[in-house]
């Protein structure tokens, strides 16, 4: 009877999971602190590229950033919110954030700095408890095509969740601070970005 009532629990449990799971979206936003310097830095040619292997395969779309796993452990994309594409979301966010430190952001050369950001990897997996990753090349170049800066920004952060919503409420509290975070290192809290983009 107890082994009955187990079974019947963990299958209670599953099927919640999986309807906690399904079809969800996670919101990634970044709100630029107020303009620290007047407008009158370098000005930068700013591209955001997606390089992870798993979305330029075709296997997943450009607007997935990670899974939850259902009772049973079966995986459920999560995309970004509005199914809009990481890059996209990562170079507005960029410009603003740029563009707060003082450094106007164009569309097309001739620029003082050209910014390239290459989303090599930008994922989670989330049961119980889950896991956040990221890896980022930020590199700087001068209008002449030379290399100032090459920095790798990278972070492996575990999440907790609970036991009735799993990772999926851990991912919804702490996914905002941990995307700021993120784009912080990139440039703001980068010294060798920093120093590549400051005027000779």
């Amino acid at each position: 009877m107890r082994t009955l009532v187990k079974l019947l629990a963990g299958l209670a449990t599953s099927a919640i999971l999986a309807g906690c799971v399904a079809g969800q979206s996670l919101q990634t936003d970044y709100v630029a602190p107020e303009a620290t310097a007047p407008l009158d830095g370098t000005s930068i040619l700013l591209t955001v590229s997606e390089d992870r292997p798993y979305v330029k395969s075709g296997d997943k779309p450009p607007y997935y950033i990670g899974k939850y796993r259902a009772g049973f452990g079966n995986p459920w994309d999560v995309t970004t919110d509005n199914n809009e594409p990481l890059v996209d979301i990562m170079k507005r966010d960029m410009t603003e954030e740029l563009i707060a430190l003082g450094h106007p952001v164009k569309e097309a050369a001739p620029t003082d700095r050209e910014m390239t950001v290459s989303i090599r990897d930008w994922n989670f997996d989330g049961y119980q408890n889950g896991q956040f990753w990221y890896d980022v090349l930020v590199t700087v170049k001068s209008p002449t095509g030379e290399v100032l800066a090459n920095s790798i920004v990278t972070d492996k952060v575990g999440i907790t969740g609970s036991f009735w919503e799993g990772a999926k409420g851990g991912f919804e509290r702490d996914m905002p601070k941990l995307y700021a975070e993120a784009i912080r290192k990139m440039v703001r809290e980068n010294e060798a970005v920093t120093a590549a983009l400051a005027k000779p």
